[in-house]
C-alpha cells in the first residue's frame, strides 16, 4: 500500500540519519523542515487512509449498481467467462490496519531519535526539540537526551 510504503521510505532516511556520522547529520539538520513535513505528511496519509478507502469503496459500488457492471471470472478449464460465475464485481476491502498502526509507530520513533540526535549535538534548543515533537504528536523522554 502506497501510504505504508512511503511511511516506511521517510523512516528509513531518518533512521540512517540517526546513526550516521556527526557530520553527516548536521548536513541532514540543514533540511529539518523538510523532513519534519515529510513525516506530518505521511502521518496525516496514514491516519486518514479509511477516509479515502470509504471514498474508493463508496464510488465504485454506486458506479457498478447504477451502471449495472457485470464483470465475470475467468475459466482455467475452457479460457473463457467461468459459467459459475454470479458476475458481481468485487468490491475493495481495506486490510492492513495492523501495519498501519505499525508505520505509524516507527515513523514517529524515527523522527523523535532524529530530533533526540540533533538535541544532543547541539542543533537543538530544548524549545526547539519539544516545539517540532509536538509536531509529530510525540512526547520527550528525558533518558534520551542524555
Amino acid at each position: 500500500m502506497y501510504t505504508i510504503e512511503k511511511a516506511y521510505l521517510i523512516t528509513e532516511q531518518l533512521r540512517k540519519f540517526t546513526t550516521g556520522y556527526t557530520h553527516h547529520v548536521v548536513g541532514h539538520f540543514a533540511n529539518i523542515d523538510f523532513w519534519i513535513h515529510e513525516v506530518i505528511e505521511a502521518l496525516k496519509a496514514i491516519d486518514e487512509h479509511k477516509k479515502r478507502f470509504d471514498n474508493i469503496y463508496n464510488t465504485q459500488k454506486y458506479w457498478t449498481e447504477e451502471h449495472g457492471t457485470i464483470v465475470h471470472g475467468y475459466c482455467q478449464i475452457c479460457n473463457g467467462r467461468c459459467e459459475f460465475s454470479d458476475g458481481k464485481p468485487t468490491l475493495p476491502k481495506l486490510k492492513y490496519k495492523s501495519e498501519k498502526i505499525d508505520s505509524r509507530r516507527e515513523l514517529v520513533d524515527a523522527a523523535y531519535f532524529f530530533l533526540a540526535r540533533c538535541y544532543r549535538i547541539g542543533l537543538l534548543t530544548s524549545e526547539d526539540l519539544k516545539k517540532r515533537c509536538d509536531s509529530i504528536g510525540t512526547s520527550i523522554d528525558p533518558n534520551d537526551l542524555d
